[in-house]
């Protein structure tokens, strides 16, 4: 679009110093933007290192946590069999001391013990097995 000799185009130039883009502000100096980039930059690098810090620290409680659960389910399957043997042993020998008839009142008292660890042991039976699947 070209204009007449004397006429002023949207730019406030004449045409024939008319320019396709016009002239852009001073950009401010290049070296104040790098000292601010490498501020922030140190910056996250610092918050980095502190998170990697935290996640190495959690990992570990994680790890010392994990070695006690697992330790507590060894424990709790041990006294679980513990009370599978008594309830066995304690059952097996009222039966043979209520043979003898002598000792009836022991024989009746020898197979409550019994059944109240067989109990115990379903119980321990099931909360291994409940701590087992979450492990």
């Amino acid at each position: 679009m070209e204009y007449k000799d004397s006429k002023c185009n949207a730019y406030g130039t004449y045409a024939s110093d008319a320019k396709l883009y016009p002239a852009l502000p001073a950009v401010p100096s290049a070296p104040e933007l790098i000292r601010v980039e490498g501020t922030a930059q140190s910056y996250r690098l610092q918050k980095i290192n502190e998170i990697q810090k935290e996640i190495a620290t959690e990992r570990d409680k994680r790890a010392n946590l994990s070695k006690k659960y697992h330790r507590a389910v060894r424990v709790i399957a041990g006294v679980d069999n513990v009370f599978v043997v008594f309830s066995m042993v304690l059952g097996a020998t009222g039966k043979g001391v209520l043979s003898t008839i002598i000792a009836a009142p022991i024989a009746i008292a020898m197979e409550g013990a019994a059944l109240g660890i067989g109990l115990l042991s379903i119980v321990g039976s099931q909360t291994n097995k409940k701590l087992s699947m979450k492990a």
